[in-house]
């Protein structure tokens, strides 16, 4: 069993492995995956070269750093980060920020106290400077938000990378209405889309042997968090791109009839011969479907910032 999490976190991930593998077609939400294991696995796919997303963004970044730090600072602005792992592109703002003379309050919220605790010392490190004060948050996002009440200070929200791509659309609407909710008119919102390509290279980025490897994890999850017996050796991963969907979607495939005792659940699940079930999606967006997402929200667009193969867009809305 795993102990690292706790108690709740494990009934949190049972009940979600029981609903998935009960399902006719069986499908598994993709952040069952991300361990400590799995988020340094899912590091090494963003600095694959056919997967374009991470590249496209931290080009975005660094090209329209000025502008942004510009609307930014236009008043006094709370910076807030949802999901803000490592923080590397958000350091490439906060670089700019400083040297334009803003004082900045950055609050990144991450469920992980490790890698708040590890981004704090990094930017402490790296921007030793008065002007910048960094408090992190170990919260869900909305938890997070609502102990940020401040009225008198605008907030600019940051939602970067990939996340909303691998929610299922219903899913990306009811989180950014409840987003809206927590902000004040006029705070901004910067969120990243990856958007819609040639499904040739939607092919290739989503089916590197290190995808594989990533999607496997989650069977090691699953053995050691609730006691089953999946063996990785007898499934496969594919990943392939749904016209209909609009999603790319990612499969294991049982490579023989089996049968997994999940002990946990005090469950078995049988999987035929070549039965697949469902690990990840990732939805790519076109530009009119962002803006029908920001109007129903409550958001107006302000400006997209592309990178230069117009493959991904951070595109920046205010509430109204």
């Amino acid at each position: 069993m795993d102990n690292a999490i706790s108690a709740q976190e494990t009934k949190l991930f049972a009940d979600a492995v029981l609903k998935g593998l009960s399902l006719k077609k069986k499908k598994l939400p993709s952040w069952l995956i991300f361990d400590t294991r799995g988020s340094e696995i899912f590091k090494q796919i963003t600095e694959l070269k056919n997967y374009h997303p991470s590249r496209c963004e931290l080009e975005i970044l660094n090209t329209h750093k000025a502008t942004l730090s510009k609307i930014f600072s236009s008043s006094s602005s709370h910076l807030v980060e949802l999901g803000s792992g490592d923080g590397d592109k958000t350091m490439i703002l906060i670089e700019q920020l400083l040297s334009d003379g803003i004082e900045l309050q950055y609050t990144p919220i991450d469920i992980s106290k490790g890698a708040i605790n590890n981004l704090i010392n990094t930017l402490n490190k790296k921007f030793p400077s008065p002007k910048l004060k960094a408090t992190g948050l170990v919260a869900d996002y909305f938890e997070g938000l609502a102990t940020i009440s401040n009225e008198n200070v605008r907030k600019v929200v940051l939602f970067l990378g990939v996340t909303l791509n691998n929610m299922d659309i219903p899913d990306a609407k009811a989180f950014l209405k409840k987003l809206r909710g927590t902000l004040q008119k006029d705070d901004y919102l910067l969120i990243g889309f990856d958007l819609m390509k040639n499904p040739k290279l939607l092919h290739q980025s989503y089916n590197d042997e290190l995808f594989e490897k990533f999607n496997l994890h989650l069977l090691d999850r699953i053995n050691n968090t609730l006691g089953a017996n999946f063996d990785k050796k007898l499934f496969v991963q594919q990943g392939h791109y749904n016209p209909h969907t609009h999603a790319v979607e990612s499969f294991l495939y049982s490579t023989c009839k089996q049968t997994i005792h999940i002990e946990a659940l005090g469950r078995s699940f049988d999987f035929a011969e070549w039965e697949t079930m469902q690990t990840e999606q990732s939805y790519k967006y076109s530009i009119e479907d962002i803006k029908s997402l920001a109007l129903e929200s409550g958001f107006n667009i302000s400006e997209n910032f592309y990178d230069c193969k117009n493959y991904f867009v951070d595109s920046l809305w205010q509430a109204n």
